[in-house]
Protein backbone atom coordinates (compact mmCIF):
# COMPACT_ATOMS: atom_id res chain seq x y z
CA UNK A 1 0.00 0.00 0.00
CA UNK A 2 1.31 3.25 -1.07
CA UNK A 3 0.73 6.46 -1.20
CA UNK A 4 0.03 8.43 -4.50
CA UNK A 5 2.45 9.93 -6.24
CA UNK A 6 1.17 13.36 -5.27
CA UNK A 7 2.01 12.17 -2.04
CA UNK A 8 5.25 10.84 -3.12
CA UNK A 9 6.37 14.17 -3.99
CA UNK A 10 5.66 15.85 -1.10
CA UNK A 11 7.75 13.73 1.27
CA UNK A 12 6.76 15.10 4.19
CA UNK A 13 4.05 17.19 5.53
CA UNK A 14 3.79 20.02 3.18
CA UNK A 15 2.07 23.33 4.64
CA UNK A 16 -0.10 25.03 2.12
CA UNK A 17 1.14 28.20 0.29
CA UNK A 18 -0.67 31.27 1.28
CA UNK A 19 -1.91 33.36 -1.44
CA UNK A 20 -0.15 36.80 -2.26
CA UNK A 21 -3.37 38.75 -1.58
CA UNK A 22 -5.40 36.08 0.33
CA UNK A 23 -5.65 33.32 2.73
CA UNK A 24 -3.67 29.95 2.25
CA UNK A 25 -5.85 27.65 0.28
CA UNK A 26 -7.60 25.44 1.76
CA UNK A 27 -5.91 21.77 1.65
CA UNK A 28 -7.54 19.07 1.10
CA UNK A 29 -7.48 15.22 0.65
CA UNK A 30 -9.05 13.07 -2.06
CA UNK A 31 -9.84 9.43 -1.67
CA UNK A 32 -11.40 7.05 -4.23
CA UNK A 33 -10.73 3.95 -5.41
CA UNK A 34 -10.69 5.29 -9.20
CA UNK A 35 -7.35 6.78 -9.98
CA UNK A 36 -9.28 8.39 -12.94
CA UNK A 37 -12.05 10.18 -10.39
CA UNK A 38 -9.51 11.12 -7.83
CA UNK A 39 -7.30 12.87 -10.59
CA UNK A 40 -10.37 14.20 -12.23
CA UNK A 41 -11.21 15.69 -9.15
CA UNK A 42 -8.05 17.24 -8.17
CA UNK A 43 -7.37 18.47 -11.43
CA UNK A 44 -10.51 20.28 -11.22
CA UNK A 45 -10.32 21.92 -7.71
CA UNK A 46 -6.63 23.08 -8.50
CA UNK A 47 -8.65 25.44 -11.66
CA UNK A 48 -10.34 27.12 -8.86
CA UNK A 49 -7.76 30.32 -8.61
CA UNK A 50 -5.66 29.10 -6.11
CA UNK A 51 -8.90 28.39 -3.81
CA UNK A 52 -7.69 24.92 -2.74
CA UNK A 53 -5.16 22.37 -2.91
CA UNK A 54 -4.32 18.94 -3.04
CA UNK A 55 -1.75 17.90 -0.72
CA UNK A 56 -2.37 13.84 -1.04
CA UNK A 57 -4.60 11.72 -3.08
CA UNK A 58 -5.43 7.94 -1.95
CA UNK A 59 -7.44 4.80 -3.29
CA UNK A 60 -8.47 3.32 -0.45
CA UNK A 61 -9.28 3.28 3.22
CA UNK A 62 -5.88 2.71 5.31
CA UNK A 63 -3.98 5.04 2.90
CA UNK A 64 -6.61 7.55 3.60
CA UNK A 65 -5.88 7.37 7.08
CA UNK A 66 -1.99 7.48 7.14
CA UNK A 67 -2.54 10.37 4.65
CA UNK A 68 -4.60 12.27 7.12
CA UNK A 69 -2.06 11.42 10.41
CA UNK A 70 0.92 13.17 7.95
CA UNK A 71 -1.12 15.81 6.33
CA UNK A 72 -3.47 17.57 8.90
CA UNK A 73 -5.85 18.78 6.07
CA UNK A 74 -8.57 20.89 6.11
CA UNK A 75 -11.04 18.63 4.05
CA UNK A 76 -10.96 15.12 3.20
CA UNK A 77 -13.18 14.22 0.19
CA UNK A 78 -14.00 10.80 0.89
CA UNK A 79 -15.35 7.98 -1.22
CA UNK A 80 -18.12 5.73 0.35
CA UNK A 81 -16.98 2.48 -1.82
CA UNK A 82 -13.33 1.67 -0.76
CA UNK A 83 -11.60 -1.79 -1.32
CA UNK A 84 -10.77 -2.32 2.10
CA UNK A 85 -13.53 -0.99 4.24
CA UNK A 86 -16.13 1.57 3.56
CA UNK A 87 -15.80 5.13 3.63
CA UNK A 88 -18.85 5.72 6.41
CA UNK A 89 -16.44 2.52 8.89
CA UNK A 90 -13.01 4.81 8.00
CA UNK A 91 -14.94 7.91 9.38
CA UNK A 92 -13.60 6.70 13.20
CA UNK A 93 -10.51 6.54 12.65
CA UNK A 94 -9.97 9.02 10.45
CA UNK A 95 -11.44 11.34 13.71
CA UNK A 96 -9.13 9.79 15.81
CA UNK A 97 -5.66 11.09 14.09
CA UNK A 98 -7.23 14.51 12.06
CA UNK A 99 -10.04 15.87 15.09
CA UNK A 100 -9.95 18.80 12.97
CA UNK A 101 -9.95 17.64 9.78
CA UNK A 102 -13.64 17.88 7.96
CA UNK A 103 -15.29 14.97 6.36
CA UNK A 104 -17.28 15.32 3.02
CA UNK A 105 -18.37 11.89 2.07
CA UNK A 106 -19.72 10.78 -1.96
CA UNK A 107 -20.72 7.96 -3.85
CA UNK A 108 -22.31 6.92 -6.88
CA UNK A 109 -24.34 4.44 -5.19
CA UNK A 110 -27.36 6.23 -3.37
CA UNK A 111 -29.77 4.49 -0.55
CA UNK A 112 -31.39 5.70 2.30
CA UNK A 113 -29.56 3.07 4.72
CA UNK A 114 -26.55 4.59 3.10
CA UNK A 115 -27.51 8.70 4.06
CA UNK A 116 -28.68 7.92 7.23
CA UNK A 117 -24.97 5.89 8.07
CA UNK A 118 -23.50 9.12 6.54
CA UNK A 119 -25.52 11.82 8.93
CA UNK A 120 -24.90 9.30 12.66
CA UNK A 121 -20.89 7.79 11.35
CA UNK A 122 -19.83 11.95 11.88
CA UNK A 123 -18.92 12.96 8.36
CA UNK A 124 -19.54 17.00 7.67
CA UNK A 125 -21.65 16.23 4.99
CA UNK A 126 -22.54 13.89 1.94
CA UNK A 127 -23.14 14.70 -2.03
CA UNK A 128 -23.87 12.28 -4.91
CA UNK A 129 -21.37 11.66 -7.83
CA UNK A 130 -23.93 12.33 -10.23
CA UNK A 131 -24.47 15.97 -8.84
CA UNK A 132 -23.51 19.20 -11.02
CA UNK A 133 -20.12 20.60 -10.45
CA UNK A 134 -21.30 23.49 -8.85
CA UNK A 135 -23.14 21.29 -5.88
CA UNK A 136 -19.92 19.50 -5.60
CA UNK A 137 -17.71 22.87 -5.05
CA UNK A 138 -20.75 24.06 -2.90
CA UNK A 139 -20.27 21.11 -0.93
CA UNK A 140 -16.75 21.66 -0.48
CA UNK A 141 -17.03 25.42 0.34
CA UNK A 142 -19.83 24.46 2.99
CA UNK A 143 -18.25 21.83 4.67
CA UNK A 144 -14.84 23.48 4.79
CA UNK A 145 -15.83 26.32 6.72
CA UNK A 146 -17.50 24.54 9.52
CA UNK A 147 -21.16 23.92 7.71
CA UNK A 148 -23.18 20.53 7.66
CA UNK A 149 -24.23 20.02 3.89
CA UNK A 150 -26.40 16.82 3.35
CA UNK A 151 -27.76 16.90 -0.54
CA UNK A 152 -28.92 14.12 -2.20
CA UNK A 153 -31.16 13.36 -5.16
CA UNK A 154 -31.67 9.70 -5.01
CA UNK A 155 -33.28 8.95 -1.48
CA UNK A 156 -35.90 9.63 0.28
CA UNK A 157 -34.73 9.34 3.96
CA UNK A 158 -33.93 13.48 4.03
CA UNK A 159 -37.10 14.14 2.27
CA UNK A 160 -39.26 16.30 3.77
CA UNK A 161 -42.46 14.57 2.65
CA UNK A 162 -45.03 13.00 5.36
CA UNK A 163 -45.33 9.92 2.71
CA UNK A 164 -41.39 9.09 2.57
CA UNK A 165 -40.51 5.78 4.41
CA UNK A 166 -37.79 6.00 6.88
CA UNK A 167 -35.41 2.44 6.50
CA UNK A 168 -36.94 -0.11 9.52
CA UNK A 169 -33.38 -0.23 11.17
CA UNK A 170 -33.08 2.82 11.83
CA UNK A 171 -36.16 4.45 13.51
CA UNK A 172 -36.08 8.71 13.79
CA UNK A 173 -38.13 10.60 15.83
CA UNK A 174 -40.10 13.69 14.76
CA UNK A 175 -37.39 15.80 16.31
CA UNK A 176 -34.61 13.72 14.15
CA UNK A 177 -36.46 13.72 11.08
CA UNK A 178 -36.57 17.48 11.79
CA UNK A 179 -33.06 18.05 11.81
CA UNK A 180 -32.48 16.07 9.06
CA UNK A 181 -34.57 17.35 6.96
CA UNK A 182 -32.91 20.83 7.47
CA UNK A 183 -29.32 19.08 6.97
CA UNK A 184 -30.79 18.08 3.83
CA UNK A 185 -31.16 21.61 3.02
CA UNK A 186 -27.85 22.82 3.84
CA UNK A 187 -28.44 24.34 7.24
CA UNK A 188 -26.21 24.68 9.69
CA UNK A 189 -26.17 23.69 13.40
CA UNK A 190 -26.24 27.12 14.63
CA UNK A 191 -28.92 27.76 11.77
CA UNK A 192 -30.80 24.59 12.78
CA UNK A 193 -30.98 25.51 16.57
CA UNK A 194 -32.26 28.79 15.55
CA UNK A 195 -35.34 27.77 13.35
CA UNK A 196 -36.05 24.83 15.97
CA UNK A 197 -35.62 26.83 19.49
CA UNK A 198 -33.10 24.47 20.48
CA UNK A 199 -29.40 24.22 22.04
CA UNK A 200 -26.65 23.53 18.85
CA UNK A 201 -25.95 21.04 21.40
CA UNK A 202 -29.64 18.97 21.20
CA UNK A 203 -28.74 20.16 17.09
CA UNK A 204 -24.82 17.74 17.16
CA UNK A 205 -26.85 15.23 19.83
CA UNK A 206 -29.28 14.40 17.41
CA UNK A 207 -27.39 14.09 14.92
CA UNK A 208 -24.79 11.93 16.32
Amino acid sequence: MEYDASMKKAGTRRQPKKLSNGPRPISIIVVDDHRFMRELMSAMLARQEGRYQVVAEAGDALTAIKACREFSPDLLILDINLPDMSGIEAVPAIRKVAARTRILLCTAFVTDDRVLDALRCGADGFVEKTNTWDDFIEAVERVSRGEQFFRTQGSSALSPSPGAQQPSAIPLSPREKEILTLLAHGDSSKEIAAKLHIGVGTVDTHRA
